[in-house]
């Protein structure tokens, strides 16, 4: 299944291509909403795509905490926009890698519960 995002003069490794690649992954299923686009294991939403560049991740509290000084140093994430979530501005291979590294992460974190992974 092919994932279409808006694209602009960056490069193809931002959300579009982030995008396309979690469109793979059998433990995630698409949902297209009026802002954008999600992804979901098992009904709960840990990915929000809703732009070209940024996109959010339910990290939980639990994974924040513990990976607060990493996070914070790497200065690519964010707090997103509730409790658990983060945001991270997508705008090369690099940041694509991250944020798919993140996503796996977010995928057992949520699959223990809120905050226990």
């Amino acid at each position: 299944m092919a994932v279409h995002a808006r694209t602009s003069s960056r490069p193809t490794e931002g959300v579009a291509h982030v995008a396309t690649q979690l469109s793979h992954w059998p433990a995630l299923a698409l949902k297209r909403t009026r802002r954008g686009i999600g992804f979901r294991p098992e009904g709960r939403e840990i990915v929000r795509m809703r732009g070209d560049h940024t996109a959010e991740l339910l990290l939980t509290t639990g994974v924040i905490d513990r990976w607060a000084r990493v996070l914070t140093d790497c200065r690519r994430v964010v707090p997103g926009s509730g409790d658990g979530w983060v945001s991270m501005a997508i705008d090369g291979r690099a940041d694509a890698e991250l944020f798919l590294s993140l996503v796996s992460v977010a995928i057992k974190a949520n699959q223990d519960g809120p905050g226990q992974a």
